[in-house]
């Protein structure tokens, strides 16, 4: 009989599962909190009262654990497979998250704080880069499907357009006098359909 081990994640010892729920537990509070910038393997390691090297072995990268934490706090890609509607109902699922985050004044400040620091630090540049990443894959089927159906003009560009979309919801939540809310949020969804509706 073998030992399950670590390398076989779908058979994870129930104690590792156990540290491994408390350091990212932690981490997600601690972002809550404090935001990403306190998101290290010291602090990380205090705040879930285990040893850095623990923090470590599961998270060898502050890129890793600043991912995890972002992720444990419900932040992942759209399913393709939930993209089924219509254009408009596939878009409102689509930056759900994001509409969501730029409405709540704990998390606005977060996603400021991540764009700012990604700036100058590779760290969160790569984290950035890998939230972006992850959301091109289903927006591109988003908008695919969109020309096949007939809603979008053929020649749309899927990242431009999400640039487009993203770019003026951060503009309304961080430099528009009258801020963001759910129905401006929706406008500016209604805006990018007319304006790139097919001909």
């Amino acid at each position: 009989m073998t030992t399950p081990t670590t390398s076989d994640p779908g058979h994870l010892d129930p104690r590792v599962e156990r540290t491994r729920a408390a350091v990212i537990g932690a981490a997600a509070e601690l972002m809550m909190a404090d935001g990403p910038a306190a998101i290290t393997h010291v602090n990380v390691a205090t705040a879930a009262n285990v040893s850095r090297t623990t923090v470590y072995k599961h998270y060898p990268t502050r890129v890793d654990l600043l991912r995890s934490a972002i992720e444990a706090m419900g932040k992942t890609a759209p399913d393709e497979a939930d993209l089924t509607g219509d254009l408009r109902q596939n878009l409102s699922r689509f930056f759900a998250d994001l509409i969501a985050d730029l409405c709540d004044e704990q998390r606005a400040p977060m996603i400021a704080t991540m764009l700012e620091r990604a700036l100058h630090d590779t760290t969160f540049a790569a984290v950035r880069n890998q939230l972006v990443g992850d959301l091109a894959r289903p927006f591109q089927h988003l908008i695919d499907q969109a020309v096949a159906d007939g809603e979008l003009r053929a020649d749309i560009d899927a990242s431009l357009a999400m640039a487009s979309i993203a770019g003026s919801l951060l503009f309304q939540r961080y430099m528009a006098p009258t801020g963001l809310d759910a129905q401006i949020a929706e406008r500016v969804l209604d805006e990018f359909v007319a304006a790139n509706a097919a001909r």
